[in-house]
């Protein structure tokens, strides 16, 4: 409980040198983009299910050990072929194809599955940041078991901060995000995420980044 308090009070420390800060109210380019875009949280699942099964059909045919490799990760084509067969709006297919360029950091055509669908899954939800969070969890929790890896907190929160930032938007550092996590899982390497939910949505940081406060400005 200690090292949870200093570390909430040396963060909340660091955002005294933005001046508005977290009290900021504007608007982020994400969820603005979230607001025109058509794309819904079942199409968001949906769009889940048939990238894993195209992603599994093609790796039949390889060895044991590089299909298992393949199956967690994304092609183009498997991306766009999903795309099309859960008939998603024009527009929404051209945004989330760009989003998968940017995420596609060695052009080798091939992102991490789970966390690229879970890093856009706020694109899908207009709702408050405690559900916008939670629906991400629930995508990258594709097994549904209702548990969550503090490795795998890490790369999801991560994951939404890089898809935010692709947008313009002002975010966190990546210390900012360590901080949440270990604030949240102190001692354990894995917990039930849905009864944690409050915690991650009241941190310092998690409303810096929602408040458009961010201190981290990325470019393309």
């Amino acid at each position: 409980a200690d090292r949870n308090s200093s570390n909430c009070n040396s963060y909340e420390k660091s955002l005294g040198t933005m001046g508005n800060g977290a009290s900021g109210g504007s608007r982020m380019a994400i969820t603005a983009m979230a607001d025109m875009m058509k794309l819904t949280k079942q199409q968001l699942i949906d769009l889940r299910t048939e990238c894993l099964r195209l992603s599994k059909s093609s790796s039949r045919g390889s060895s044991s050990k590089s299909s298992k490799n393949k199956r967690s990760f994304l092609s183009r084509e498997d991306f766009h072929t999903a795309m099309r067969e859960k008939n998603l709006d024009a527009n929404d297919i051209d945004v989330l194809g760009h989003l998968y360029t940017m995420w596609d950091k060695n052009g080798d055509d091939k992102v991490g599955l789970l966390l690229f669908l879970s890093s856009i899954s706020p694109l899908a939800s207009t709702m408050d940041v405690e559900s916008k969070l939670l629906f991400a969890f629930e995508i990258f929790d594709a097994n549904n078991t209702g548990r969550l890896k503090r490795s795998e907190a890490l790369k999801v929160l991560n994951g939404i901060n890089s898809t935010a930032s692709y947008f313009g938007d002002s975010v966190i550092s990546t210390q900012a995000v360590d901080i949440i996590v270990e604030d949240i899982y102190k001692e354990q390497t894995e917990i039930f995420y849905e009864e944690y939910m409050d915690l991650f949505a009241a941190h310092p940081a998690v409303i810096q980044f929602a408040s458009s406060g961010g201190t981290m400005k990325y470019s393309a």
